[in-house]
């Protein structure tokens, strides 16, 4: 399978204990983990934009296809917040009437259909559209997601970025999250003492892509 860069929308660190989360908690400890951090206000569509242009302040395209890191990489998109309905292979509107379970199982199955072709940017909004309202069932969505990953690694993904633009929703607020999200990868972050940028995410996936392309089969 081709690289797949995974963000997940409204993840912290804090959720994997107290949700009893499997996967990714175990994930840790076998590939290059750290924190990325982005401060308030956070909205989904400026994020991913910033990870999408390498850049910290980027200008909005209106082509997510067209950005520079999606050039260079040649990925396919999957579910990419930057416009509502979503951008790409798989798209939803940015509201509650996709139940999570439906996107979660969604991205994942078209992630395993598509990094066979060609590495992969995919977005899970889920805890973002659910949780700012209802944050008792945050950990039913964790362990969706959680059992998601599973999948993904059970299908033969090795090469891999999974973050989170922002934490876990503190408020009913759109744009109020906690300051720090998670990331786990197979390739280690720019400075091993310091946080992970939004722009260095799309920077450190292109990275990825062309080490894997130029190692060979």
């Amino acid at each position: 399978m081709y690289p797949v860069l995974l963000g997940i929308n409204g993840m912290g660190y804090g959720d994997f204990t107290e949700c009893y989360l499997e996967v990714l908690p175990r994930l840790m400890n076998m590939v290059e983990r750290g924190v990325l951090e982005n401060r308030r206000p956070q909205y989904p569509d400026k994020s991913w934009w910033s990870i999408l242009n390498m850049e910290p302040d980027p200008t909005p395209t209106g082509d997510p296809s067209s950005t520079l890191l999606v050039k260079l990489t040649k990925a396919t998109l999957v579910n990419i917040p930057v416009v509502n309905p979503t951008y790409g292979a798989y798209s939803i509107r940015l509201d509650a009437t996709t139940p999570y379970d439906d996107e979660v199982n969604g991205v994942v199955n078209t992630i395993i259909k598509s990094a066979g072709k060609s590495p992969v940017i995919a977005s899970i909004t889920a805890p973002d559209r659910f949780l700012h309202s209802n944050g008792s069932i945050k950990c039913s969505v964790y362990r969706a997601i959680d059992n998601a990953i599973g999948q993904l690694l059970n299908s033969g993904l090795s090469s891999f970025i999974i973050f989170s633009p922002y934490g876990e929703p503190i408020s009913p607020g759109e744009g109020e999250h906690e300051d720090y999200g998670i990331y786990i990868a197979t390739i280690s972050r720019p400075r091993h003492y310091d946080t992970v940028k939004l722009y260095e995410v799309g920077i450190l996936f292109r990275d990825l892509t062309e080490s894997v392309q130029s190692s060979g089969p």
